[in-house]
């Protein structure tokens, strides 16, 4: 995940945090460890283990007093999972952003050096609805989720992967397309900076997209967008969409690891 539930919430935040935190580690945690990550007392933390461990949630080893969840956990998450009826739980994802939404929703994979369309979501079923084509190439320089994507490498690869794509050709994407490597550099740092990639009406006319990342042990396995015409992404709406689009990549990460 990108950062921490919640370091400085209530007692439901910080258990919701230990728990993910547990649930996400690769072997049983120190009370140490998990304290100074989620920045929260020893004691706040113990307590709260405590209490999962009386009502079965948790256990601690005895040798080497370290915490991991039990099978409780996995058990009622089996439980879920078949009640949703789905094994690949990205496209439920997709489909909740969109509802919250009410706009298209798009999903992309990094397939053999490229950004590739791999699912999709609607929000909105009347009145101006904009229909993508899932089968058009992505251009990397033109489009959210490439933007989002290069900005995550280092600058000389994301630059000839650029040139590869057409960067300053004629004939690609609209008159508000990068075409030079010195606006596409200015254009990576700043969503590098801001951790997000952003287009209007460079891929597509009237058209205007939201795109974060998709990290999954400190690799970018794709990206995650939101697009509407330009007459409904305006900044203040951007700013509306960027948390819940962020906190979806979370949980779009923790499901590509199960897919």
């Amino acid at each position: 995940m990108s950062e921490t539930r919640s370091k400085t919430g209530g007692s439901v935040d910080r258990t919701l945090a230990i728990v993910e935190l547990m649930a996400l580690a690769d072997q049983p945690m120190r009370l140490s460890d998990m304290a100074h990550q989620l920045d929260i007392p020893k004691s706040a933390a113990h307590r709260i283990l405590t209490t999962l461990i009386e009502n079965g949630w948790a256990h601690q080893n005895s040798e080497s007093e370290c915490y991991n969840l039990t099978l409780r956990m996995a058990l009622v998450g089996q439980r879920q999972l078949r009640r949703l009826e789905a094994i690949d739980l990205r496209q439920p994802i997709l489909d909740d952003l969109a509802q919250r939404t009410k706009e298209l929703v798009r999903l992309t994979s990094v397939q053999n050096g490229s950004l590739v369309w791999i699912g999709s979501s609607r929000g909105r079923r009347s009145g101006l609805v904009y229909e993508a084509d899932m089968s058009e190439k992505i251009i990397p320089f033109a489009t959210a989720n490439g933007k989002a994507w290069l900005a995550s490498m280092p600058r000389e690869e994301a630059l000839r992967i650029a040139l590869d794509a057409g960067l300053g050709r004629e004939g690609i994407g609209t008159g508000r397309t990068i075409t030079t490597i010195e606006a596409l550099s200015q254009e990576l740092d700043l969503t590098a900076k801001r951790a997000y990639g952003l287009a209007q009406q460079e891929a597509e006319d009237g058209v205007g997209a939201v795109a974060v990342a998709i990290e999954v042990r400190g690799k970018i396995v794709g990206t995650m967008s939101v697009a509407a015409p330009l007459t409904r992404l305006p900044e203040a709406r951007v700013a509306e969409i960027l948390p819940m689009l962020r906190a979806a990549a979370d949980n779009m990460a923790i499901a590509w690891e199960s897919a």
